[in-house]
């Protein structure tokens, strides 16, 4: 019995110290272009705001964001339509 107990107790320390290192480390992935309709910031895509979308593989911030031409709209003034790509503002 004292030789199972050798093997066992340095196992389970093993497998201790293994999972309070996994639970420790945080694993993020910094992104360096962003699909159609997000936008990147600090390596992090994030959905492009208000219904506009972006081009496939962009970098350039938020003012790669757009709202289409033919958008549509209203206000307190009346109907809109975008006649050209209406990009975000920083």
């Amino acid at each position: 019995m004292k030789k199972f107990n050798y093997f066992i107790v340095p196992l389970l320390g093993i497998m201790l110290a293994f999972n309070a290192n996994a639970a420790c480390t945080a694993d993020a992935k910094t992104y360096t272009a962003c699909k159609t309709g997000y936008y990147l910031s600090g390596g992090i895509c994030y959905s492009c705001p208000s219904g506009g979308t972006s081009a496939d593989q962009n970098s350039g911030g938020i003012t790669d964001c757009y709202l289409p031409s033919g958008t549509t709209g209203s206000d307190s003034t009346g109907s809109y339509t975008y006649t050209s790509n209406c990009h975000y503002s920083n």
